[in-house]
């Protein structure tokens, strides 16, 4: 198997997909990870994860803090590069029927023109931005960790 370059994850479930709170860890957290260690130990050296903006170990949210804990795993499994893209609501279509977050994708670009400031980070965004933008990413060198948001996945997709 040749070695690889870069480990890209966008790979996440819904608590109802998922059946419970530990359905949704082995998906979103242990796979995502288990995935990364082999990527890392076949020679990766970039690793680019999708999580979302607010993703922290420290959150009281249960969505964002498993996010959190992927984010800080990665970063401590040393990858030379380590992008986490933060989107805002995802818009774009999605394979199974969710009324609210078809709601939400209705009234969320409207509202992307009044959050301003650290706010301007839960702008929603078209999911094929993000792709073009984690597209872009792979291509990156220089070493360290990267947090996009909604700013800077705009300019670059």
């Amino acid at each position: 198997m040749p070695a690889l370059d870069v480990f890209v994850s966008c790979l996440g479930t819904t608590l109802k997909m998922a059946g419970s709170r530990e359905g949704f860890i082995a998906v979103d957290r242990d796979l995502v990870l288990q995935l990364a260690q082999l990527a890392h130990q076949h020679g990766a050296k970039h690793a680019i994860v999708v999580t979302s903006v607010g993703a922290s170990r420290q959150s009281g949210n249960f969505y964002l803090r498993i996010k959190g804990e992927v984010e800080d795993a990665l970063e401590a499994m040393g990858f030379d590069r380590l992008d986490i893209v933060r989107p805002g609501l995802l818009l774009g279509a999605r394979p199974e029927r969710r009324p609210a977050e078809a709601l939400a994708q209705r009234i969320a670009p409207l509202l992307n023109p009044f959050l301003v400031g650290r706010l301007g980070a839960y702008r929603s965004i078209k999911s094929e931005k993000v792709a073009r933008a984690v597209a872009r990413l792979t291509g990156e060198k220089a070493s360290g960790r990267f947090v996009h948001c909604y700013a800077e996945l705009i300019s670059q997709a």
